[in-house]
Parts: structure tokens; C-alpha cells; sequence
């Protein structure tokens, strides 16, 4: 017997939810969309996509609610996917925003397709009955206005795997069964029975390019142009730092040539004058705030926790910090 298609409710739908909608509906999920800053765009018009893997594409939710609070009461998710930036420590919690949809329904798994690092206990901790996914996201979407998602490049790969990586055989089947449909809906993905592994890797590119690229309001490629050979050597710097806390917690794989391997791409954008802009930059160019707890800010303190020394990633972790509260004291006094 064929599996019933799941219902899909995704937390957060900027540029990355939107994408990932419409590979869940191409896959022939129903979907409910919760929407904060688009809503009304979406609404009134769905979303709008130039997309180099999926075409120009014009489409809608099959539910678009503003908070989980307006889901029916009687709906039962499959999946909540949560694809809104990570903010740890901010009040109401991302296990209260979530609760109407999860509270005594322990089938429903809970994705978090965030960024960071030591991101997941406070929600696995809310919700222990339920299957806590674990997922690291490489696609470069831009909502560039409103509903309006500019998808300029190929990569599109979203890696999976339980927390913790010896969950439940079932909850590991939940995992699966959630990558199958990304592949059925035109993406990729994988399955990884240590999503944390993927988790490191991917702060070889988040910990020194997201932060250094919101301050200096570089693209990553234009940065390395600045000041030869200094902005190269504090972006390698920071990775060696990266490489040196992975090792030291027993994270495999996360080592130089990886950190090799991701710079690579930046030298050649800079190279090529094609410098994309990291999350942190686009959000500090649109005057939001950004993720600078759960990328540098949970790594440092981490670091510290294992006597790794981090001066590089520290002060800019300080600098990105200062920067981040000056925000929010601009958003509270308009």
C-alpha cells in the first residue's frame, strides 16, 4: 500500500520555506504556510519564484495562517517544518510558537531546517514524546520582496537526521520518509545518522562569512577583494578555529581540507565578481535581525566550555553582538 501524502504545516516561510513548499506540494503534500511579514502578499497573491532548478513559478499554499494559533484545532501535522531563523533564548519561545500544533500529538515530528549549532534541546525538552528532526540547508534563495523568492543557483540540498542520533527506530523513519519527498519534489536530500556532523561542517561556512559579511556589508567574493591577504587570513582563520573545536569535541570530517573546500567557493566568486550575500547580510540590509546567537554566538560559548581558544571568531562575535542590540534598540523606538 501506497503511503497517504502527509499534511505539512512550515513555520516561517521566507525564501527557504517558500522553496521548500513547493517541492512538499510537488510531492503531493498539503500544505499550510505560516506567514508573519508576507502575509498578505501571500494571501492575495502566493509566492512568485525565478529559479534556475525549478523554472518561473508561480504558486500558493493550500493554507496560509498568519500564527499556529489560526490552524484548525482538529488538523493533525505529519510534519511541522520550521524554516524561521533561530533566535535561542528569545521570548515567546519557538516551543511556545509551535505548541498549538504539537501539544498531545506525539506523531507529529518537529523539523528544524535552522541554523547553528545546540539548537535543538530546548524544543527536544518541550516536546520528549515527539520525533525531533535535525536539518542543515544548503540553498541560496532571496526573498527579495514580499512573496517574490529570486532561487539564482542549482544547490539545493537539505541533510536530515534525529535528535538525538540514537532516537527511535521510528522517529528515524520520520526523518527518511521526510527526505524521500524533498527528492520526489524535485530537491536533495539525505539521511545522516549524525546530523550534528553536518551541523559543524556547515559553520565552516556560517561562522566566518555570515558575521564578517553583515559588518562590513560585504558579499562574500567582494570581501576577499578588500585587503589582501588580511581578509583571507581572518576568514581562514576563523575555519582553523572551527577545525579546532570539532576536533576537540570529536565532530569527524571537519577538518582543513573541508575548510579548503568551502573557501574555494568565495575565492571564485570574488574571482568571478558573483559574491552572493549570506543570511546575516541580507537581513542587516533589510533592517531585521539576525542569527548571530545561534551561529557565533552558541559556538564561542561552546568553545570556552572545551578550552578552545577562539580570538578571531570571539571578536567578531563581539563586534556582530554589539551590532545586533543596536537594532533592536532602533526597532523599539520607531
Amino acid at each position: 500500500m501506497t503511503q497517504k501524502p502527509p499534511h505539512i504545516l512550515i513555520f516561517g516561510v521566507g525564501s527557504i520555506g517558500a522553496i521548500h513548499l513547493l517541492q512538499l506540494q510537488r510531492a503531493g503534500c498539503t500544505t499550510t504556510a505560516v506567514c508573519r511579514s508576507n502575509y498578505d502578499a501571500v494571501k492575495q497573491k502566493g509566492f512568485s519564484l525565478t529559479s534556475v532548478r525549478f523554472g518561473n513559478v508561480n504558486y500558493r499554499p493550500d493554507h496560509v495562517v498568519r500564527t499556529v494559533e489560526e490552524c484548525p484545532k482538529d488538523t493533525v501535522y505529519d510534519y511541522v517544518l520550521v524554516t524561521a531563523k533561530c533566535f535561542p533564548g528569545s521570548q515567546p519561545s519557538l516551543a511556545d510558537l509551535i505548541r498549538p500544533a504539537v501539544a498531545g500529538r506525539p506523531e507529529t515530528a518537529i523539523v528544524l531546517a535552522q541554523n547553528g549549532i545546540e539548537i535543538e534541546k530546548d524544543v527536544a525538552d518541550a516536546f520528549p514524546e515527539n520525533p525531533i528532526i535535525s536539518g542543515v540547508i544548503y540553498l541560496p534563495g532571496t526573498q527579495t520582496s514580499p512573496g517574490v523568492i529570486d532561487y539564482p543557483e542549482m544547490l539545493n540540498m537539505l541533510e536530515l537526521g534525529t535528535y538525538p542520533a540514537n532516537a527511535p527506530a521510528a522517529h528515524q523513519s520520520k526523518a527518511q520518509r521526510l527526505v524521500d519527498l524533498m527528492i520526489q519534489g524535485g530537491g536533495e536530500a539525505k539521511y545522516l545518522e549524525d546530523i550534528q556532523v553536518a551541523r559543524f561542517a556547515k559553520l565552516l561556512v556560517n561562522a566566518p562569512w555570515n558575521p564578517i559579511c553583515a559588518l562590513s556589508l560585504c558579499t562574500d567574493g567582494d570581501f576577499l577583494l578588500t585587503s589582501d591577504p588580511f581578509a583571507h587570513e581572518l576568514v581562514w582563520g576563523i575555519m582553523m578555529e572551527i577545525v579546532a573545536l570539532a576536533k576537540k569535541v570529536g565532530i569527524p570530517g571537519v577538518d582543513e581540507a573541508a575548510a579548503k573546500a568551502r573557501l574555494i567557493t568565495a575565492t571564485r566568486r570574488a574571482e568571478m565578481g558573483t559574491g552572493r550575500d549570506p543570511s546575516m547580510l541580507q537581513d542587516v540590509k533589510s533592517g531585521r535581525l539576525f542569527e548571530v546567537e545561534a551561529i557565533v554566538g552558541n559556538t564561542v560559548r561552546l568553545a570556552r566550555k572545551w578550552g578552545v581558544s577562539m580570538p578571531r571568531l570571539e571578536t567578531v562575535y563581539a563586534l556582530a553582538k554589539g551590532r545586533y542590540e543596536a537594532l533592536v534598540n532602533e526597532q523599539q523606538r520607531r
